[in-house]
């Protein structure tokens, strides 16, 4: 925008020319805007009547963003910072009205701004009307002084950017503006002013402006800060002066200093009235500080005098004794000065002391007698590692114990808690058994892939002439391997020989059961060589392949077909005088016999079956 505009913050400025009914306004955040007092209308966009004869013809058209003024190209649709040159040789009048120019006030609310990019800014319309209403007076307002056209007052130019700003800063120092002013009140005051534009454009002041108040509010801070820093000490010390104890009260300073310079200089009572309590605080603090320093003071002296305490000792004869040395000092708990109290507290504290230097003592003795019970265990071990090429898995303690129990390692263990002497010969068995179960594995693994057959017959020499050259075992050990070596091989021989007999005995069955079943059946008086050929042609007979175990079979069955048909001639017998006798006497004699045959009979046949039995397992 040009530079009428700059400076002037409705309501305060804007163009009125006679011949149009528009007005010219700049909002608070300096972009100009327009009324029509005839429309009552407002529009951001600058109307033509307004216009130079340049701008009309000129396709730029002029607008404000945050109070900085750019440039839109309606041909080009491009914008820009830069003023064209179109605009740089166009000038506007601004108009101061008189002060009894009449200007018609309108009651009505104006619009909003035709523009589509912004609301309308009834506040400075509203302004506006309030300065059209004020025109009427004979004396112009205070805002009227700034109506007056920048280019009418004398303007200072200065060099660079820098000098205009700190000519602008010392003009607010001149008029001593302060850090709560606002900005319409500076106004007023330096508008007249030469140094109010050496600045040129309005956000350039406002920012300078802000800028100086911000500074002059942290002056001001810091010097309100500095003075009740100043007023704080000078009562500090005005309270130093003064009888005060840990129980005074404000009224009473009151009394004693209301005449005191320092005491006057704290503006309000409130004020006065803190300042006391925080004096009051850091003396009771400074008080109870140096009671504590003395009292601790008076428990160290009664500790020095105390000395090392055992742990037996009576509250009774420290007691009297702290009492003979520090009696005279005894005063009430609330006083300076020490109490009973105090003294117990000294003798707990001594007595704890004594407890732990009593504990820390025993555990030390502890770990010394752990430690050196462990260093025993350790040379008995080492005792045995002497001993142990004398060492079998089978070695007893019977055998080992008369060869160490006058050694001192032995003696050593001797009742201390924890593993035994008898307890550590079994773990040392117990992995020597392991170390000789590991190489007799690895030795049978080796006989395996070199086809060595271990039988019982095999002798020492062989066994340890291939362990010698396969192998890496000790020569002590390999006496108890190959013994361990014959005990599994005389095992799986007798396994062997106890399969074998197992399946003669399942053949010397199937041999009798065959038999049984012969077509036709085997009578009581069958003999061998009668039924010789019948029987060497049965196939189990051929698997036996022994006649005379054969033979012991065939006469076993033989005895119980015999048997068989006895128990058959027999019950037929005993069947025939049931028929031929009806009478009462005979049928209970009969009856008596029966019951004996049978009785005898199940003992027989009892007998028989399990003579079978036996027999037949036996073979």
């Amino acid at each position: 925008m040009n530079g009428s505009k700059e400076g002037i913050q409705s309501p305060l400025s804007f163009h009125e020319p006679s011949t149009t009914a528009w007005i010219e306004y700049t909002s608070p955040d300096g972009r100009a805007y327009y009324y029509n007092r005839n429309t009552k209308t407002t529009t951001w966009e600058k109307p033509d009547e307004l216009k130079t004869p340049q701008e009309r013809d000129s396709v730029w058209r002029e607008y404000s963003k945050d109070g900085r003024p750019y440039w839109y190209n309606t041909v080009t649709k491009k914008s820009t910072w830069t003023r064209p040159d179109v605009f740089k040789s166009q000038s506007t009048t601004i108009v101061q009205p008189h002060a009894n120019t009449n200007i018609s006030r309108d009651t009505s609310r104006p619009p909003r701004a035709t523009s589509s990019r912004s609301k309308s800014p009834t506040r400075n319309q509203q302004s506006l009307r309030q300065n059209e209403s004020r025109g009427s007076r004979s004396r112009p307002s205070e805002s009227s002084a700034a109506l007056v056209d920048d280019h009418q007052l004398p303007r200072r130019e200065y060099r660079t950017a820098e000098e205009a700003e700190n000519a602008f800063i010392d003009m607010l120092k001149r008029y001593k503006v302060c850090g709560d002013w606002s900005w319409e009140k500076m106004l007023r005051a330096v508008v007249n002013d030469p140094d109010y534009r050496a600045l040129k454009t309005l956000p350039e002041r406002k920012s300078a402006f802000n800028r100086y108040i911000s500074t002059a509010q942290e002056t001001e801070r810091e010097q309100r800060e500095h003075e009740k820093r100043k007023q704080r000490q000078d009562f500090f010390a005005m309270m130093d002066t003064l009888p005060v104890s840990e129980y005074t009260r404000f009224r009473k300073i009151k009394h004693l200093a209301k005449d005191h310079a320092a005491f006057c200089a704290v503006p309000t009572e409130k004020e006065r009235v803190q300042l006391f309590e925080a004096y009051m605080d850091e003396h009771i603090k400074q008080l109870n500080d140096e009671r504590r320093k003395l009292r601790s003071n008076f428990v160290q002296e009664a500790v020095e005098e105390l000395g090392v305490l055992p742990v037996s000792a009576r509250w009774k004869d420290v007691k009297e004794r702290l009492m003979e040395k520090f009696g005279d000092r005894l005063m009430p708990i609330l006083q300076l000065g020490l109490s009973v109290l105090d003294f117990m507290d000294v003798y707990d504290q001594i007595i704890a002391d004594a407890e732990k230097r009593d504990l820390s003592q025993r555990k030390h003795e502890k770990d010394l007698l752990f430690r050196q019970q462990r260093l025993n265990r350790e040379k008995f071990q080492q005792l045995l590692k002497e001993h142990s090429d004398q060492f079998t898995p089978s070695s007893t303690w019977s055998e080992f114990y008369p060869q160490i129990k006058h050694d001192p390692r032995y003696l050593a263990m001797l009742g201390q808690p924890g593993s035994t002497p008898l307890d550590l010969f079994w773990d040392a068995i117990e992995l020597l058994s392991d170390e000789f179960y590991n190489e007799r594995k690895r030795l049978e693994l080796l006989m395996h892939d070199n086809k060595f057959s271990m039988q019982v017959d095999t002798s020492l020499d062989s066994v340890r002439e291939f362990a010698q050259k396969h192998s890496a075992i000790p020569e002590s050990h390999l006496g108890y391997i190959y013994q361990q070596l014959i005990i599994k091989a005389k095992r799986r021989k007798e396994e062997e020989e106890e399969r074998r007999l197992r399946h003669r005995r399942r053949l010397l069955d199937d041999f009798k059961y065959q038999l049984y079943d012969l077509e036709p059946p085997l009578h009581s008086d069958t003999q061998w060589e009668s039924e010789h050929a019948r029987i060497s042609a049965l196939p189990e007979f051929k698997d036996i392949d022994d006649e005379k175990a054969c033979r012991e079979v065939f006469d076993m069955v033989m005895e119980r077909v015999r048997e068989r048909a006895q128990v058959k001639a027999r019950k037929r017998r005993d069947s025939e005088p049931r028929k031929r006798s009806r009478s009462p006497v005979a049928a209970v004699t009969i009856a008596a016999e029966d019951t004996a045959d049978k009785r005898t009979r199940r003992q027989s046949d009892a007998s028989n079956y399990s003579s079978e039995l036996e027999e037949g397992e036996m073979v």
